[in-house]
């Protein structure tokens, strides 16, 4: 499209001043100060056997605006029980601590790993061990800020997630090299949707014999949601979302759908998430609520109040000899 001449917009201005037109005069309004915050509680139930440990992450930020301080220091952040039992969620030193739960944004730098925040923002967490609150409990979430504003939320945890089908030992199963692993278990009262995930490590030596560069390390994810979706095969559906987006690793990923190769070991968990995490968290094409982000937060601001409950799995793939972690489905 061609630029209009100078002397055509003079023209057209002249024209507008002729036919009485005036500017109307605009006022931007600042955008209004609210606080956000994002709290996650998650209950594992692997590392302390029968009694959960909880984990509870609180990241609280502003409205975004150049003009202020995004941070919200001085806060108090307290998670209560059904039976009264609470919990104190500390300030922590750096929102790093809350990198948990994917608020920042992971660069390689050579071969160390640089942290940028996505939001400079303040952490608060708590981790008890045992659990003061149990599987199927109600909580009931309270911010209260320096300057007295209060937010508030609840939320009842999912209910006990157990494997179905999976022999191990102290937590430990052994996967043959170049299978698969399907794994299996009830539906979870209260529970939206279920994130998968799982770290293998090894993969260097063990794919550079099949002339395969790889990290020694990958992170994948998983996912099935649903209540009733409750089946998921390791580690051919943990690649799927990875395949298409981590170009420099997908040979790696595409060898990994035939199985965990000989000697690499993976940390898997399966998480149980709640209404208020599955309406809250979410990316790229997982929106089973709809495009826009629902809060479960109130009062004076808003945010996120999600609860969880977690299995975790150490898996080693390996042919077996005497010794050796028992089969992880068995045989």
């Amino acid at each position: 499209m061609a630029r209009p001449s100078a002397s055509r917009v003079v023209a057209l201005l002249a024209g507008a001043s002729v036919l009485g037109c005036e500017l109307t005069e605009v006022v931007i309004t600042a955008a209004e100060d609210v606080i956000i915050a994002e709290t996650f509680v998650v209950l594992d139930l692997e590392e302390a056997g029968e009694d959960p440990t909880l984990d509870a992450y609180a990241y609280l930020h502003r409205t975004f605006d150049y003009s202020r301080d995004p941070r919200v220091d001085g806060a108090t952040v307290r998670v209560t029980g059904a039976s009264g039992t609470d919990v104190l969620l500390m300030e922590q030193d750096s929102a790093t601590k809350c990198i948990d739960w994917g608020l920042f944004d992971l660069t390689p730098e050579g071969d160390t790993i640089v942290v940028e925040p996505i939001h400079a923002g303040t952490c608060y967490r708590a981790r008890v061990a045992p659990s003061p609150f149990a599987p199927g409990e109600l909580l009931e979430l309270e911010v209260v800020a320096a300057d007295g504003r209060v937010l508030t939320s609840s939320s009842r945890v999912p209910g006990p997630l157990a494997f179905e089908g999976v022999t191990g030992e102290d937590g430990v199963c052994r996967l043959q090299p170049d299978t698969n692993l399907n794994l299996r278990w009830a539906p979870v009262a209260d529970a939206w949707a279920y994130l998968a995930n799982a770290r293998i490590n090894g993969l260097a030596d063990a794919l550079s014999a099949r002339d395969i560069e790889s990290p020694d390390s990958l992170d994948l994810l998983g996912l099935a949601i649903g209540r009733e979706d409750t089946e998921i095969v390791f580690p051919r559906d943990f690649t799927l979302f990875s395949i298409f987006t981590e170009d420099d690793d997908a040979d790696a990923i595409r060898e990994l759908q035939g199985g965990m190769p000989e000697g690499t070991r993976a940390s898997v968990s399966i998480v149980a998430t709640d209404r208020n995490w599955t309406n809250w968290v979410r990316g790229g094409n997982f929106n089973p609520s709809g495009e826009i982000r629902i809060p479960s937060v109130f009062g004076d601001g808003t945010g996120a109040f999600a609860t969880a409950t977690q299995r975790r799995l150490a898996v080693v793939a390996e042919a077996g000899s005497a010794g050796h972690p028992p089969l992880c489905g068995g045989g």
